[in-house]
């Protein structure tokens, strides 16, 4: 699930400094950069959680909320640094939150129990929230409007490399040297490319004095009135489960579910969970290929969520051998993690521009909320089974697996149920083009009371291809 801007981009200020020191390909892999670190740190902890457990003698519940403490901090962010990115700028804003997630990073590496660890954990992820926001704020002031959708395409394809390296070269680093020193590792490197972004990313767009701030306080109620548009509570449902289900195995679980069930090793874990940070790319990359050639999202919607069931059933029902039939399920999963993107593009449409950024935000705060519930409550049911050589039996993952596929569907009925009519409405303005008859503008979106003005209202937002 990717990150997007809270609020509005205010205009550009003349630059100076790293304007005139920093070309736009090394700005951009600056940015690039600073995402990808974001993706390493969000995923690495599934490569070693078995080592986590046994050296830290953490339960499964401990376990869950580590790992979910990244993504509760990432999400309670989501407004606060909307507004610390207008106040002062992505380049002071972006370097001071990667240098806290060096702390958290080092912190990481020192923990000894379970309140160590969730603490490191919570300085990470409210680090790496201001990673994606930042650059896309960037790239929204210094390059033409027609260039932003490219190039946030691309910053969040080359941040993918951030899930490959927590995958098997983070497990063969965490194998030679400990995972305590490559958490310090990648501390430094964090502390290194904060450095980086101060002197790179150009003061452009840094809020003159006289140019106001918007209020944390005005962040909030534009947040409320986004939540009481009705339809989008059905697009909230789905997201809060969407990205989570996959995350829960790449973010944390799918590493012990490895090791515990399969006796996978460190490396093998790692080989796993990096073909399936592949699956994803490779996915969302299809995805944005068939886009092209369609109006229709709906499809794509229910074909993400139900592949992704599929897969989860299919681990927790059938019989799985290991390597080859583990490591497609895994991909099957991975392929169809593009879902949540499409969520954010539906409750785009269901907004006028100037809410446009609360829109996403707000599906993406509750998709990262739902992403920290993801990694706690499985490590709440698994510690319900009484531990067999250490650790929970196979049945208990078989359980917790089919759970998550079950929530998918029961959020994907939710959806339908709430959107239906503009579903309805979508379908058959499809099929009137599709048969050349003429299709009557769209009418507002019935956004609620206060929402959006009169007359402010996006077209598209009444109906869901």
């Amino acid at each position: 699930m990717n990150e997007s801007m809270s609020a509005p981009v205010p205009p550009e200020v003349p630059g100076h400094g790293g304007d005139a020191r920093t070309g736009t390909a090394g700005l951009l892999v600056v940015l690039a950069a600073a995402f990808t670190v974001s993706q390493f740190y969000r995923t690495a902890p599934a490569v070693i959680g078995p080592e986590l457990r046994s050296g830290l003698a953490l339960s499964p519940a401990q376990l869950g909320l580590a790992a979910g403490a990244f993504f509760i901090a990432f999400s309670l962010m989501h407004v606060p640094i909307g507004v610390l990115l207008d106040r002062y700028g992505p380049r002071r804003v972006m370097a001071a939150m990667l240098a806290i997630a060096s702390a958290g990073a080092a912190l990481f590496s020192q923990a000894g129990g379970a309140a160590g660890l969730v603490a490191a954990q919570l300085l990470i992820g409210a680090g790496c929230s201001a990673m994606f926001v930042g650059g896309l704020v960037v790239v929204a002031r210094r390059f033409p409007p027609a260039r932003f959708g490219g190039l946030a395409a691309l910053l969040t394809s080359v941040s993918g490399v951030g899930m490959v390296l927590s995958g098997t070269p983070f497990a063969a680093l965490a194998e030679a040297v400990g995972w305590r020193t490559g958490f310090l590792i990648a501390a430094a490197v964090s502390l290194a490319l904060a450095v980086v972004i101060f002197r790179a990313v150009p003061r452009r767009g840094e809020r003159r004095p006289e140019q106001p701030a918007e209020s944390f306080l005005r962040s909030v109620l534009d947040l409320g009135s986004v939540f009481r548009h009705g339809p989008v509570w059905g697009v909230i449902a789905l997201a809060m489960v969407s990205y989570p289900s996959v995350i829960a195995v790449r973010g944390f679980w799918g590493g012990p579910y490895l090791a515990d069930v399969h006796g996978a090793d460190t490396i093998e874990r790692g080989d796993i969970l990096l073909v399936m940070s592949v699956a994803t790319i490779v996915g969302a990359g299809l995805y944005a290929l068939f886009e092209r050639r369609t109006t229709l999202r709906m499809p794509f919607v229910y074909l993400a969520a139900g592949a992704s069931a599929l897969g989860f059933w299919l681990l927790a029902l059938a019989p799985v051998s290991f390597p080859v039939q583990t490591a497609l399920l895994f991909v099957l999963i991975g392929t169809f993690s593009f879902g949540s993107v499409l969520l954010l593009a539906l409750a785009r449409d269901m907004f006028p521009d100037r809410l446009t950024g609360r829109a996403i935000t707000s599906v993406n705060f509750t998709s990262f909320l739902g992403a920290g519930l993801m990694q706690v409550i499985p490590g709440i049911v698994l510690g319900l089974w009484l531990p067999v050589d250490g650790h929970p039996p196979a049945e208990a993952y078989r359980v917790v697996f089919a759970g998550i596929g079950a929530v998918l569907l029961i959020a994907a009925a939710v959806f339908t149920l709430v959107l239906r009519r503009q579903i309805a409405e979508g379908w058959r303005r499809w099929a009137a083009r599709r048969a050349g008859r003429t299709v009557a503008p769209a009418a507002a979106p019935g956004v609620a009371s206060g929402v959006a003005p009169k007359g402010e209202a996006r077209q598209t937002g009444r109906h869901i291809d």
